[in-house]
């Protein structure tokens, strides 16, 4: 990477998409540029080579994050994912003074609302805040004592403030799986996954099962699926497919040879490393509650056990 490489994220500086940049692999000197919106970053690292950008594509929480995946899908073209990581994150209580004073809790909603209970066994009301930066920044700024904010613990020491409270989530961590994004396909390393998004021919029963027989004619390990329903015609799905692989192994071509033989649309989103860290998983530890085991049917009938 060039020493001159811009990187756009979501601003501004010192925010998580900031901090997930040291994640990536050969990052090397970069200038960051904070930008406002996601679209903002799509568009710029789609019409400017050699410009890269970071956007979160996965969380814990809400798992996959399809208004984001969306535009890299539908509103661009030159785009293709280089790299992923995964950011793991804890959320402490940061102020000015002792925590039994703090009357209100500052930070932005989707923190507050994972530190929901945090915030209703101490009956603190709630500010919004664009950024966990700017939490911290505003309790800094404003002096009041009785103001919190609730931010990882790189942006409360950051700004210098107090450590009250770091088990103010209602889970574990919040992780948060990152992509990088640029022009051109990333070389192959021996272990990368692939993301096409393949469009079928036809609406009607088995159109799923048909693009899926192009891989598994070729082996080619699937690792998730998904669906996102078209406005072009009522019934007709893009499918968000990521494989195990590279676009450059002969199986995955054989595979997209395949699909477009059937008559099948294909979009290459990009081949990258796979990320050799923690995962994103859900919060939980046990399996969805209500689930029926098959040992199950040595009792009562399939009809019994979903309750028809």
């Amino acid at each position: 990477m060039k020493d001159d490489t811009l990187i756009c994220f979501l601003g501004p500086l010192g925010t998580s998409d900031h901090r997930a940049i040291e994640l990536f692999s050969d990052i090397g000197v970069y200038v960051p540029l904070p930008m406002a919106s996601i679209s903002e970053i799509v568009q710029t690292v789609n019409y400017t080579p050699g410009c890269l950008g970071v956007v979160p594509l996965e969380n814990s929480t809400d798992g996959e994050l399809t208004t984001i995946s969306d535009k890299l899908i539908f509103e661009a073209t030159d785009i293709r994912i280089q790299q992923e990581c995964v950011l793991a994150e804890v959320i402490c209580a940061y102020g000015l003074a002792d925590l039994s004073v703090a009357t209100t809790v500052i930070s932005h909603p989707q923190i507050l609302d994972l530190c929901s209970r945090f915030i209703k066994e101490r009956g603190l009301s709630t500010r919004h805040a664009t950024s966990t930066t700017e939490a911290c920044r505003l309790v800094a700024r404003e002096k009041d004592v009785t103001l919190i904010a609730l931010a990882p613990p790189a942006v409360g020491q950051k700004m210098g403030l107090s450590a009250f409270d770091d088990t103010v989530l209602d889970v574990p961590e919040i992780r948060t799986r990152y992509v990088l994004i640029g022009q051109g396909v990333a070389p192959a390393t021996g272990f990368d996954k692939s993301v096409f998004v393949v469009t079928p021919a036809f609406d009607a029963a088995g159109a799923l099962s048909d693009v899926l027989s192009s891989f598994t004619k070729f082996s080619v390990n699937m690792l998730s699926i998904l669906s996102r329903p078209l406005q072009t015609k009522i019934g007709l799905h893009s499918f968000y497919i990521t494989c195990e692989g590279h676009v450059n192994d002969t199986p995955i071509l054989y595979a997209v040879e395949s699909l477009l033989e059937r008559g099948h649309s294909v979009k290459h989103l990009g081949s990258f490393p796979r990320w050799k860290g923690a995962e994103v998983t859900a919060p939980f530890a046990n399996l969805p509650l209500g689930s029926i085991d098959p040992e199950d049917l040595n009792t009562k009938s399939v009809r019994e056990l979903l309750g028809v």
